[in-house]
């Protein structure tokens, strides 16, 4: 029989209380997790599809190839989680914390992260065409062999990322000797149209 996401969230609340962090594979379509205090929490694999995990603090988080499609993680803590080849396809990430995580893989496509804090991600070959980067803090940022294509980086701070191999949002690819500036890209990318001074965001 099937455990509804509710019933199997309490239960893995009530086990988290009792000093238990690992649940991998664990189905929490649905669920809320908002405003939810769970660092260090490992759900590798979980299915968190249409989740809200707003406000939620889940520093540390072991979030390996979860997958969190259309979720909503408005200002939620994920500082130096693990995210690896996550999918995040169409999720809502706006003004989320994501210092020093590793999102390398991870599938961002048509996310809104609009204000997030990604300095120092990981980013390394993840799919972030057609996302919303108004106003994110990229500074650097590793996005090696990232997908930028049509991406609205109007606003992003991206001074200090690696941008080596990167698909821009115009689909032109970056080469270090050509591209990048010593001191950053932040000038780069105003230049060429893909980004813009933080007051013109609205």
């Amino acid at each position: 029989m099937k455990i509804p996401p509710a019933q199997t969230l309490q239960r893995l609340l009530d086990r988290y209380a009792a000093g238990q962090y690992q649940f991998h594979g664990v189905i929490l379509t649905g669920a809320s997790l908002a405003h939810l205090k769970l660092p260090f929490i490992e759900l590798v694999d979980a299915n968190l599809q249409s989740a809200d995990l707003s406000f939620a603090f889940l520093p540390g988080a072991e979030l390996v190839r979860a997958r969190l499609r259309h979720s909503r993680l408005v200002q939620t803590n994920l500082i130096g989680a693990n995210l690896l080849r996550a999918d995040l396809h169409g999720a809502m990430i706006n003004q989320a914390l994501l210092s020093g995580a590793c999102l390398t893989g991870a599938d961002l496509s048509d996310a809104t992260l609009r204000n997030a804090a990604f300095s120092g991600c990981d980013l390394r070959g993840a799919n972030l065409k057609g996302a919303n980067l108004r106003g994110v803090n990229l500074r650097g940022a590793n996005l090696q062999g990232a997908d930028l294509r049509e991406a609205d980086l109007r606003g992003a701070d991206l001074d200090g990322a690696n941008l080596i191999g990167t698909l821009m949002p115009d689909g032109t690819y970056l080469e270090f000797h050509a591209d990048l500036l010593p001191s950053g890209n932040s000038e780069t990318l105003q230049e060429r149209g893909w980004a813009s001074d933080q007051a013109q965001v609205p």
